[in-house]
């Protein structure tokens, strides 16, 4: 509203009071007396009339105000820019212990990866290898292609050692499966365990490499040899077939189909050890002490990520609360100069009000006078040359002191500090985060 203050009409109330009227009664009774210095009857409703107004008036005022000081004591950052300065000092303070305990949990990963450059440089100079580890295939996929040659040899023996079973198809099939089994799995620990040495920097270990290879080499072609005479000797319908295959040991064999059971043994069982040779790096240990430095170097970059992205969102929200402080400070100070202007003004037009309702009841006395002087005979009171003055208390200034712009200055370059150093702090943060090639540099292994 452009004036919330209820306007008086004066003539209407003149009319209302019947001012002339009640005048010229009173001067014609010559009354007020001329000694009396108290309001008569009716200049006592005129002032009570405008005292009535002006109560209301102080009321709906009162209330005005305190929805104008409610409003700016909402203005909380206003009202507290000391301690603005003291949430910027603790804020960078925190995010620098932030950054302490990500140094800190890092530690023992930085320690580690040390350690595994130590470890991999002293295991290649010791055995004079200047090469990465061999890539190798999922363990999962090495023995699925043994189970596969098992499987492929049990097929391929059970038809042949059927023949002369008494229990036909199926102890064709065990017996298949068993002599499969044996040859596969032997090749496959051969190939693992015993080939690797060869490549040995050592002569002896790799003189007992090739030992273990003849040795095994001897013992499969025996074995499925062997397999081949219980073929012919389950054919020949011999009472005790593993004995008489054990006797056949060194004569040739019988059938083609027992040539060609040995030729599946062994291909079979090469297969095998050839997929448990390719395992694994063919340097005996060099496979493992590689892929406990991967994982660890996968761990320490996992590691600096991590810290990384922590410290990335606790600056990014600390900065992102200052630059909102920011904001919310430049945005509470123009509610604030527009609250102070307007309550300003109230103030001013609160006065405004109460000088024009005391005009009002002058120029009503006035009226009311003049009539009553024109009817009497004797003179009027000389307060009838007098104004009325209406007694009020003026509204209360706005709490708080005033606040210069210069201490609003100060907040907001205290805010952008907080932004500048905890920016500081993270890049300095980042920089300790030694990487990989780094750390590989310092440890001589670049």
């Amino acid at each position: 509203m452009d004036d919330p203050f209820i306007q008086l009409d004066r003539d209407a109330l003149a009319s209302e009071l019947r001012l002339r009227e009640r005048g010229t009664e009173q001067g014609s009774l010559e009354l007020p007396d001329s000694s009396m210095q108290a309001a008569d009857v009716v200049e006592a409703d005129i002032e009570a009339r405008i005292r009535d107004h002006f109560k209301r008036a102080q009321i709906d005022a009162a209330n005005s105000i305190r929805t104008y000081d409610s409003r700016l004591s909402g203005l909380a950052l206003i009202a507290n820019l000391s301690s603005i300065r003291t949430q910027a000092s603790v804020a960078v303070g925190e995010f620098k212990t932030e950054v302490v305990n990500r140094r800190g949990k890092l530690t023992p990963s930085r320690d580690a990866i040390r350690d595994s450059y130590e470890e991999l440089r002293d295991f290649r100079n010791d055995n004079g290898l200047r090469r990465p580890a061999h890539d190798v295939p999922p363990a999962s996929a090495t023995v699925g292609s043994m189970m596969i040659f098992w499987l492929l040899e049990t097929i391929a023996n059970s038809m042949f050692l059927r023949l002369g079973d008494s229990m036909g198809w199926l102890g064709g099939v065990i017996a298949a499966a068993v002599v499969g089994a044996i040859n596969v799995g032997f090749a496959a620990a051969v190939g693992r365990h015993v080939w690797p040495k060869i490549n040995h920097r050592e002569t002896s270990v790799r003189v007992l490499g090739w030992i273990g290879s003849a040795v095994w080499l001897f013992l499969t072609v025996g074995w499925n040899l062997m397999a081949g005479h219980y073929r012919d000797a389950k054919s020949l319908g011999m009472a005790n077939p593993e004995a008489a295959a054990l006797g056949m040991l060194g004569s040739g064999l019988e059938s083609i189909y027992s040539y060609g059971l040995l030729l599946a043994g062994l291909i079979f069982a090469f297969g095998a050890a050839i997929a448990a040779y390719k395992m694994d790096d063919p340097y005996p240990g060099y496979g493992p002490v590689w892929r406990r430095h991967a994982k660890r170097c996968e761990d320490y970059v996992a590691d600096v990520k991590a810290a990384t992205d922590e410290l990335l969102d606790i600056r990014d929200d600390a900065i992102g609360e200052a630059t909102d402080i920011r904001m919310e400070l430049g945005r509470q100070l123009t509610q604030r100069q527009q609250i102070m202007s307007a309550r300003d003004a109230f103030r001013r037009r609160y006065e405004e009000y109460a000088e024009q309702l005391e005009s009002t009841a002058n120029a009503l006395l006035q009226e009311y006078r003049a009539a009553n002087r024109a009817a009497r005979s004797t003179p009027a009171p000389s307060r009838f040359d007098q104004s009325w003055k209406l007694s009020h208390e003026p509204l209360p200034i706005a709490p708080g002191e005033d606040i210069p712009r210069s201490a609003i200055d100060a907040a907001e370059q205290d805010l952008e500090a907080t932004v500048s150093q905890i920016s500081a702090a993270f890049d300095e943060a980042i920089e300790s985060f030694e990487p990989l090639d780094e750390l590989k540099r310092k440890m001589g292994d670049g």
